[in-house]
């Protein structure tokens, strides 16, 4: 056979219909493709008498694909000089054993109305470890797609019915398919058909006949971009369930803060007692729906009352179960007593009894008379201060370590008088949460500061905090808050 010429000019190029192009790229691209599967199977085999033989028909082939393509271009449009179709003249170089199609590297479907074409490009495919499916048409295609799972489609344009445009469009405007990555494959190399199907969503497009190193490539690149598009999908259905869940959670969370919060509301919100000679004022500020601190009081028969504060871990709905733990502990504690430190060591008995060791508070109690004799006894908690009439800020001390970490306390009490005006101030530690400007926290100097020019109003604690929050600059607490102002009236 007598070799081409290598190149042609354009004005010797002749026009031919497109379809009667691809007519007679097709057979030649069935000899090229035939004839590299054949030189590699000889070599594998070990058959290399037969490798000349091979490499002449591989290259007799090449030599009439270059002759057309050098020669004819389709009349629908102008020939772009796309070095991608044209043959060259070198025999196919050894190439290294493909994986076997046993450990498949993912499902494609080959559609082409030709068999040869399809066997050809399947065969190519199997050797390079994929599982491959055909369709001979459109609409056997699609009927596929509709009811198997596919990685990638390698889908010829020229096909009669539906073409392959029309696949394309149709398999782009399916939801349910719209994921999958597509190859167009063609005999035809027009440069309006490549930005046509890019345009129309194909991954790639590829020219018969196929270059086997480029159609791996181009398959592996595709199908990556699949499975890394199918991980973010199934990332963002992990995500969406996982809100779901989550809101779901927070949704019956909350319904059970509501009831804690109601719960620990019964205990700190009952009517304060009416005593001669005192004024009474309480505060409770829980960080979020339900805190840790919780606060009671109580009436001796001799007409003394006592109130208590405790501060226990925690927040949330444990939280509510413990204070109402500790309000029933006091209230015990309360019946046979009448001594502040006599309540406490009753308390800790109880508290370390149910627990043992393994949670403790801080608390304190307060013993008044109409009289305005007061006693006092802490636990590890902040001391009960008093501001005397001269505006003198007083600090009774808790003289014993913290509620449950012993099974009995030895608690000592401290015992005043307060006179008309005069006020006692019991506090969890919540009080000094508050940021101040400096960055640290209220400390018990600022505090003392505030409560000493509390004026003699009957609100005392409103203006004690709203004082706090304008020297600290801060816009509230980081604690749970709880306190009870006694006024001697």
């Amino acid at each position: 056979m007598s070799e081409p010429q290598s190149s042609t000019s354009e004005g010797a190029q002749h026009p031919l219909p497109s379809g009667l192009l691809h007519d007679l790229r097709t057979p030649l691209n069935h000899i090229i493709g035939y004839s590299e599967m054949l030189i590699e199977q000889a070599q594998e085999q070990g058959r290399d008498d037969f490798v000349p033989d091979l490499q002449k028909t591989w290259a007799a082939g090449k030599q009439l694909l270059a002759l057309i393509n050098d020669n004819f271009y389709p009349d629908r449009s102008i020939d772009t000089g796309d070095a991608s179709a044209a043959a060259s003249d070198e025999s196919p170089a050894p190439r290294e054993k493909e994986p076997a199609a046993g450990a498949a590297q993912g499902l494609l479907l080959v559609v082409d109305d030709v068999e040869n074409n399809r066997d050809v490009l399947s065969r190519r495919l199997e050797r390079q470890g994929y599982a491959v499916a055909t369709a001979e048409n459109g609409r056997q295609a699609l009927e596929k797609l509709r009811s198997e799972t596919f990685d990638l489609v390698l889908l010829d344009i020229m096909m009669p019915e539906i073409d392959g445009y029309e696949v394309l469009q149709r398999l782009k405007a399916d939801g349910a398919l719209r994921h999958i990555p597509v190859i167009m494959i063609s005999a035809l190399s027009e440069l309006d058909s490549v930005v046509r199907c890019i345009g129309m969503g194909a991954e790639d497009y590829l020219p018969k006949p196929f270059e086997p190193t480029l159609l791996k490539a181009r398959i592996g690149a595709s199908l990556e971009k699949k499975r890394a598009r199918d991980r973010e999908q199934e990332l963002a259905v992990a995500l969406h369930d996982q809100n779901k869940e989550m809101a779901t959670w927070r949704r019956t969370q909350e319904a059970d803060l509501a009831i804690a919060r109601t719960t620990q509301q019964v205990i700190v919100t009952s009517a304060l007692p009416r005593l001669d000679g005192w004024q009474v004022e309480t505060l409770y500020t829980p960080l979020i729906q339900v805190g840790g601190d919780v606060y009671g009081w109580g009436q001796f028969d001799h007409g003394a009352c006592f109130f208590w504060l405790a501060d226990a871990t925690g927040h949330g709905v444990a939280a509510a179960l413990f204070t109402t733990l500790v309000a029933l502990v006091f209230k015990h504690a309360s019946i046979e007593s009448r001594t502040a430190p006599e309540i406490l060591t009753r308390v800790n008995a109880e508290f370390y009894s149910v627990l043992r060791g393994r949670s403790f508070m801080t608390a304190c109690c307060a013993v008044i008379g109409g009289d305005g004799r007061l006693s006092f006894a802490g636990a590890g908690h902040p001391p009960l201060l008093i501001r005397r009439h001269n505006g003198l800020i007083e600090a009774l001390p808790s003289r014993t370590t913290m509620i449950g970490i012993q099974p009995s306390l030895a608690i000592d009490e401290s015992v005043t008088k307060l006179a008309r005006d005069e006020v006692a101030l019991l506090y969890t530690d919540g009080l000094y949460s508050m940021a101040s400007k400096g960055g640290g926290h209220i400390t018990s100097n600022i505090l003392n500061e505030v409560f000493a020019k509390i004026g003699g109003s009957a609100d005392f604690l409103p203006p004690l905090i709203a004082q706090l929050v304008e020297r600290s600059g801060a816009q509230g607490f980081d604690d749970d808050v709880a306190a009870i102002a006694l006024r001697r009236a």
